[in-house]
């Protein structure tokens, strides 16, 4: 069991995709703060669906890490509303000489649809695409019902996924045991995708037991409450 490093996706465009609550946000967050350690690194909320949840909660937080996070320009206003930022097209000229970016994109394949609007420029890119779940959130429960999701995205956004990332917690409460408890789920989920688990993600002052690489991350989403 080892700590993840990021190194291993630095310079490349890394598209994070998964169900509605699965922590895509947060997991997008670790990642653009661990490749900027390396390069110039951008985090792009993509995300049309949700408008609590989003990237661009944490441009403070990254900001001490020289991450520049791009973002609808109406995002987090009282007139938030479906946008792509005009700068997106600077990010992805960037990352082609070089730059990592991490796209933090809207939950199922209501998100995913938007990715058609820049697929082509993403293609040209060869993206690592990631798919966040977890084992604890509704219509993801069972490896079942977690392929359902995952072959709706892949339809929706046109790109095949290319490694799984487990951020199975429940919230607040959340035990390393909880976390360690969704291993059979990752495990059955690698060998029927033939895909490889990128890591296991957790946020518990104890490291879970797990197979493969962990990363700790923040919850570094606003509070509504």
């Amino acid at each position: 069991m080892d700590e993840f490093d990021a190194i291993s996706l630095s310079g490349k465009v890394v598209i994070v995709l998964g169900h509605f609550g699965c922590g895509k946000t947060n997991v997008s967050v670790a990642l653009a703060k661990a490749l900027s350690h390396y390069n110039t690194t951008y985090l792009v909320d993509y995300d049309n669906v949700n408008p609590y949840f989003r990237a661009a909660d944490a441009k403070e937080y990254l900001s001490r890490y020289n991450v520049r996070v791009v973002a609808p320009e109406f995002a987090n206003t009282n007139v938030d509303i479906p946008a792509v930022s005009p700068y997106l097209n600077t990010v992805l000229l960037d990352a082609a000489n070089g730059a990592s970016a991490v796209i933090d994109v809207g939950g199922d394949m209501l998100g995913a649809v938007s990715l058609g609007y820049i697929h082509d420029k993403l293609k040209a890119l060869d993206p690592v695409v990631l798919f966040v779940f977890s084992a604890y959130r509704p219509l993801t429960e069972t490896c079942e019902q977690t392929l359902a999701v995952m072959s709706e995205i892949e339809q929706a956004c046109g790109f095949k996924i290319t490694a799984l990332v487990n951020n199975s917690n429940v919230g607040s409460l959340t035990e390393k045991e909880d976390i360690e408890s969704s291993a059979s789920l990752a495990k059955e989920l690698c060998r029927t995708t033939g895909l490889p688990l990128l890591f296991t993600s957790y946020m518990t002052k104890e490291t879970p037991a797990a197979e493969g690489k962990t990363f700790r991350i923040e919850n570094t989403t606003r509070k509504l409450f």
